[in-house]
């Protein structure tokens, strides 16, 4: 460009404009028409996703969502639950049971420690306590601030797959509940006795198994495949 208007200048010609009308005729995208059009077909798309887009409750920015689990196994179950809880608030906060208390309650050992739980669980939540006690309903009263619970700035979620989950008397007291569907065919038992068990036919029923509501593997009895209790699971070298 700036050649051909030294030479347009010398010499009294009009290469330059010469050359931009041959262009203008050869190139249309220089006149903008092109781009013009994908404006328009992305800004209805973004319209459309926008019409699209679930309504949040009223007070969204300022609730803070709590939530308890074990999360052992971490699945696809987990992570749906974790990423449902986000339509009651904008601040999601999990209690995760210890080693011990995880013990205590299912009367089996983890797969994966407390450490590993919780670096899982981590990129699904904003803030993240533990409980050492079977029994969660001290800790999350101590978690919970009662400006909070004057406010209304928080509620209560979990899966479906425990109505009765420890600790509902006193949440359900001071906040709303809600229940998120579980996701079908997953559940951390399925995938521990499958994978962790010692035995092998064990192993290969549940394999094959069907699942009832809450995913575990079930015999033609309608019993649970798993585990014994207190078996130590099988572990990779």
């Amino acid at each position: 460009a700036k050649f051909s208007k030294k030479f347009d200048k010398q010499t009294g010609s009009s290469v330059k404009e010469e050359k931009l009308v041959a262009m203008s005729d050869t190139l249309t995208l220089l006149e903008g028409h092109m781009f013009k059009e994908l404006k328009e077909v992305v800004g209805e798309m973004i319209n459309e996703t926008m019409r699209l887009k679930p309504v949040l409750p009223r007070g969204w920015e300022g609730r803070k969502v709590y939530t308890i689990g074990c999360f052992d196994l971490f699945h696809r179950g987990h992570q749906n639950v974790l990423l449902s809880l986000r339509e009651f608030g904008c601040f999601v906060v999990a209690g995760i049971h210890d080693d011990e208390s995880y013990f205590q309650l299912k009367g089996k050992y983890t797969i994966d420690n407390l450490e590993t739980r919780m670096e899982n669980i981590k990129p699904f939540v904003d803030q993240a306590f533990v409980i050492p006690s079977t029994d969660p309903e001290v800790y999350i009263q101590a978690m919970v601030s009662q400006q909070d619970i004057d406010s209304g700035a928080c509620c209560y979620g979990r899966g479906d797959d425990m109505l009765e989950f420890p600790s509902r008397p006193w949440v359900e007291s001071v906040m709303p509940v809600h229940f998120v569907p579980r996701t079908e065919g997953c559940s951390s038992t399925l995938i521990r006795t499958i994978y962790h068990s010692e035995d092998e036919s064990l192993r290969k029923k549940a394999a094959f198994a069907k699942t009832r509501y809450d995913g575990k593997p079930i015999d033609d009895d309608g019993n649970v495949l798993k585990l014994s209790a207190k078996s130590k699971p099988l572990t990779a070298e």
